[in-house]
């Protein structure tokens, strides 16, 4: 059977998220017109119930049209907010404010998908458990939101020390200014629907790329120094107020 690959969008937020700025349409507008297929959401737990969560699905599909597809997904945060984790599957809502073991089991046992997201934020890494790998299907190592240019450190770390996770790059986008040229590039045996990327995601048909390479490969050597570099420049440029070009436009 032909396959094809999708790029798509990793970890957005929308108005559905109280911390969220664009309407589920028009995200999907603006990241279709920079070249994406789709976009995996992961909307936080805050005020969702079950009710909530279906009605959401729906505008997900609502949102979505021949050619972009808007994919549910939760973003499950710990009791204390230090651990965060976006989820997909055919689940249902399993509640705010979770213990993480215990909604990893969850996830697990009705064949949904975890990532641990930006373990550098607030040092998160530093309370990674290993018994959450065999329900992991990656972590982040590059959080437009939280990292910046450059991938994190500590969760490029994070990920070699546990070789059975993935590495994702996300945009954690929130606003446009997270727009950044990282996408998930994922391979199906047919037209992308929710259910056959969410098959692709649990065979681990897909790998994260930055500027249309391995996203990986911008954790060490050169490419590392480069993007690194390019983070101190846009930090220093945000600090003095400076105007900083947008790198949207790469991706295509």
């Amino acid at each position: 059977m032909k396959t094809h690959i999708g790029r798509f969008a990793i970890h957005a937020h929308s108005e559905w998220s109280y911390d969220g700025r664009f309407r589920l349409r028009t995200l999907a507008r603006v990241l279709a017109s920079i070249g994406y297929r789709g976009v995996l959401m992961s909307e936080h737990d805050r005020g969702f119930d079950n009710d909530r969560w279906a009605a959401y699905q729906e505008e997900c599909a609502r949102a979505s049209s021949a050619t972009f597809l808007v994919i549910p997904g939760i973003e499950y945060s710990s009791p204390d907010n230090l651990i965060h984790v976006p989820t997909w599957g055919d689940l249902p809502f399993l509640g705010e404010g979770l213990d993480t073991t215990t909604m990893l089991h969850h996830v697990h046992a009705a064949g949904g998908i975890a990532v641990l997201a930006h373990p550098s934020r607030q040092a998160a890494w530093n309370s990674y458990r290993p018994e959450w790998s065999p329900y992991l299907l990656g972590v982040e190592i590059w959080n437009v939101k939280h990292d910046g240019y450059a991938p994190s450190a500590e969760g490029s770390d994070l990920w070699r020390e546990h070789p059975s996770l993935m590495p994702f790059a996300a945009l954690d986008f929130h606003t446009g200014r997270q727009i950044f040229p990282l996408a998930l590039e994922i391979r199906v045996n047919a037209r992308s629907t929710r259910e056959n990327v969410q098959t692709a995601l649990r065979e681990k048909e897909c790998r994260s790329i930055a500027f249309r390479s391995p996203a990986e490969t911008f954790t060490r050597g050169r490419r590392s120094q480069t993007v690194v570099e390019l983070e101190r420049w846009r930090t220093r440029a945000f600090r003095h107020g400076e105007k900083v070009v947008n790198v949207a436009r790469i991706i295509r």
